[in-house]
Formats: C-alpha cells, structure tokens, sequence
C-alpha cells in the first residue's frame, strides 16, 4: 500500500546515467545505482511487484538518435539494485513505456517504429506491435477502452492500436509535429503538444479529428510533457527548455503558470494529490508545487540532471 506521502521516491538522473532514491518528504538523496546503460530515460513502475522498468534510449534525441540503445533496466525498489536489463533485440531506442489493463509493459521503440510488450513477472518481450509510422516516440494508454495511441512526432500522426488484437486501428493526421500525449478521463480525446508553438491540439480518438486548439498563454516556445493528475483534476504541461509549466484545472480548463528551473523535463504527483515535483534536468534540481495554490514551494538539489521521477 502507497503511503499518502509516498513510501519512496526514485528519479532517474539522465545526465550522470544513474538511479536516485530520495527521501520522499525532504527530497534529500539516500541511495543511488550507478552505470546504468546509456542513457536512462523515462520510468515506469510496477507497484505490486516492487519494481521499475527503466529504459536506455541511446544518446540522442527524438528524431535524431544515431546510437541507439536497446535495453530496459529492472530495479527492485526494496533492495535499490539493478536485477536484470531486457534486452529488446532487435528494436532499438526504447523511450516512454506504461502499464495496460492487461499487466503487459508497452514500450515506444522509437527507431524501430514499433512497441515492444513486455511481461514484468517473466521480464521477457513477448510480442512486437508496429506503429506503421518512422518513428513513435511517447504513448498513452486508455485502460477502459484497451486502446494504445502513440504519437509519432516528426511524422505528425498518431497510430491507434486496440490492446488485444494488437493491430493499428487507424492512424490520425495531426495538425503539426507533436511533442507530447495524455489522455483525458472520458478517454475520448487526447491532448498533444504541439511542437512548432505554445498549443495544444485536443484530438478525438473515434473521429481521428483535432476538435480545438488551445493556446499556452504563459509560454513563448513549444511545450513537451503533459501529464493529468491522478485525481483528474489538473493537467500539468511542461515547456519545452523553458522555465516554465502550467498547470490547467478540468474541465474548466483555467490555465496556471509555475516557474520551474532549466529545462524542465518531467514530473511525478504525490499520492495524497497535494504536490506535483517537476525534474528540471539543466539545473540538476527538481521543484516542487503545491497544487491548492499554484505555487513553487522548494526547490531541492538532486543529482546532476534528472528527467523523470516516481513514487512507490
């Protein structure tokens, strides 16, 4: 069971290619997993087994990643130790990856243009969905519709698959290149950043169909990230190296501001829905926000630069 505040707290420090634990409360660092494979990206964690799956994209950026890695980093959160890589052979980039409703790991290989699926109890790839693009990068899932939708950033498309009979079950034209993918609760639409401007495109999935754009007023540049909230009340989108994020409260959609530090990347949102702790990979810090007020309320130095964060 997950302490209102968190039992613990991992971020994964991108730039020194490493793993942090951190008090959940002060934030402070107590623990770290060194030589992790080139270079640890994103994160996502299996609570009932104790365990995170970390993936080592390679060590360029989206769209650009000569030297791509093809493995998926497990670490047992008691024991704070690396027990096994998965080796994705012969897909290579491994970048954002979440949980189904099924209990499969569903993994955006991004220059294989496809998704591994993984087993977190066998830690094997047991299937191979391509995404018919040139890239997919990031993805979400719709756990009450069992549909995967990945949004393919330079080509401008997101590709639809239904969890189950594992085909794409339609690609959907985007407006411009993207930069980020959430779902909102009724798992009708979902939100893309928009990668050339300060927008969101609010996409129907059924209709494959941009239903509104909607302007970031409190940024200058593209924003990346969005993330909802595990209440569903707040939508947190992170600029794109801007110091800045804003959080939009739903469905009014009120829209927020927060300074952050240098090249905010990511965030996780504590358990207890009071705070959301934002990854400000350039500064080597992390903020944290208070979600009643809408305000920064510490920032914390932690490892070198850390690109996402989570609770367990």
């Amino acid at each position: 069971m997950i302490n209102p505040r968190g039992n613990g707290l991992i971020a994964v420090d991108k730039k020194a290619a490493q793993v942090l634990f951190l008090d959940p409360d002060t934030l402070e660092t107590l623990d770290h997993i060194g030589g992790m494979p080139v270079l640890p990206h994103e994160l996502a964690i299996d609570h009932e087994r104790g365990l995170a799956f970390i993936p080592a994209f390679g060590d360029g950026a989206h769209g650009d990643n000569p030297n791509p890695n093809h493995f998926v980093s497990v670490i047992d959160l008691n024991a704070r130790t690396r027990v096994a890589d998965i080796d994705l052979t012969p897909l290579e980039a491994p970048h954002t990856l979440r949980f189904g409703p099924d209990g499969l790991l569903y993994v955006c290989c991004e220059n294989s243009s496809a998704l591994a699926v993984i087993d977190p109890e066998t830690k094997r790839v047991t299937a191979v969905l391509p995404t018919h693009s040139s890239n997919s990068h990031r993805l979400t899932i719709l756990p009450q519709r069992k549909l995967i939708v990945t949004e393919n950033e330079e080509d401008a498309t997101l590709s639809v698959i239904r969890i189950g009979d594992d085909t794409v079950r339609r690609t959907i034209i985007l407006p411009a290149p993207v930069a980020g993918i959430e779902h909102l609760p009724d798992e009708k639409f979902v939100v893309v950043t928009n990668a050339f401007k300060p927008s969101l495109f609010l996409m129907d999935v059924d209709a494959g169909e941009l239903r509104q754009e909607i302007a970031l007023k409190h940024h200058r540049k593209a924003a990346q990230i969005v993330r909802l909230s595990p209440d569903e009340q707040w939508l947190l989108v992170i600029g794109d190296f801007e110091p800045v994020v804003t959080l939009i409260s739903l469905p009014q959609w009120d829209q927020y501001p927060v300074a952050v530090g240098n090249k905010p990347m990511d965030a996780t949102f504590r358990p207890d829905g009071t705070t959301v702790i934002v990854a400000n990979e350039d500064d080597g810090t992390v903020t944290e926000i208070d979600l009643a007020t809408r305000k920064s309320i510490r920032t914390v130095n932690v490892g070198s630069g850390c690109e996402t964060l989570g609770f367990f």
